[in-house]
């Protein structure tokens, strides 16, 4: 993508947008939203390094920040309302996260993801989570199995493509829950990054009608080996469920 004419740092961001309501807020309520998120309750309150950490994390998973998108310091400040040295800190954080990449003379370039790191991430959530699923078999409580199925009573209603944002965010929630229901807080923190990169997953342009109900369909399929204590089903039911996405990535590559 072509750098900005002006790199310098303060050069604004590339295609700035009209601030929202949203955006016209204090930056302290959505970081403070956001942080909930993504930043375990020990290390509240967040200090300005970790709020402009979790609001341009954000920015990006959403899309907001775009693939390929330029950017730069000083904007960012600007727009969240913070200093240079927090913004400078955050962004070092996310590259090594590997969502953004410091390009000398040009700025910072929110990386895309190419198919291969697609299908990586894809390959080390298969690794992870049919064993989760297994463990969640074992040890969800009755609670807990309750709130997943009204999540997916929720994501059932919306499986029309229109709704895909909002199916997205139940997507991922649903593999919160069950990334929980495992009773291993080292496991549900390990996953939690795949699970926030492969939110951009959804951005991608494969998707055809009926994805949404396929992956309706593979979620319950995935809950009802759990709530039934079914260990290798549970297992079977979250492999396939990958391996489903993985597919139908390829198709419409």
């Amino acid at each position: 993508m072509t750098a900005p004419r002006n790199s310098r740092d303060d050069a604004p961001i590339k295609k700035a947008r009209t601030p929202t309501r949203a955006t016209r807020r204090p930056a302290t309520t959505a970081a403070a939203r956001v942080a909930a998120a993504i930043t375990p309750a020990a290390e509240r309150p967040l200090s300005l390094s970790d709020r402009a950490y979790a609001e341009i994390k954000q920015k990006i998973l959403s899309l907001e920040f775009g693939p390929g998108e330029f950017l730069n310091e000083m904007g960012i400040a600007s727009m969240l309302g913070l200093g240079r040295t927090p913004v400078h800190q955050a962004v070092h954080r996310l590259k090594a996260d590997g969502l953004l990449e410091v390009i000398p003379r040009k700025g910072i370039l929110v990386r895309p993801d190419s198919l291969n790191e697609v299908l990586a991430l894809l390959e080390a959530r298969v690794a992870l989570e049919p064993g989760i699923a297994a463990l969640a078999a074992d040890r969800v409580t009755p609670e807990q199995v309750t709130r997943i199925r009204a999540l997916l009573a929720q994501s059932g209603r919306i499986t029309h493509q229109k709704h895909r944002q909002q199916f997205m965010a139940i997507d991922r929630a649903f593999h919160g829950l069950v990334a929980g229901g495992a009773g291993n807080p080292i496991l549900a923190e390990a996953i939690r990054p795949m699970h926030e990169r492969s939110t951009r997953i959804w951005h991608l342009q494969v998707w055809q009608a009926d994805d949404l109900a396929v992956t309706q369909t593979e979620h319950e399929a995935i809950l009802d080996a759990i709530a039934r204590g079914d260990r290798s089903g549970a297992a079977r039911a979250m492999q396939q469920h990958l391996a489903s996405l993985r597919r139908r990535i390829m198709r419409g590559r």
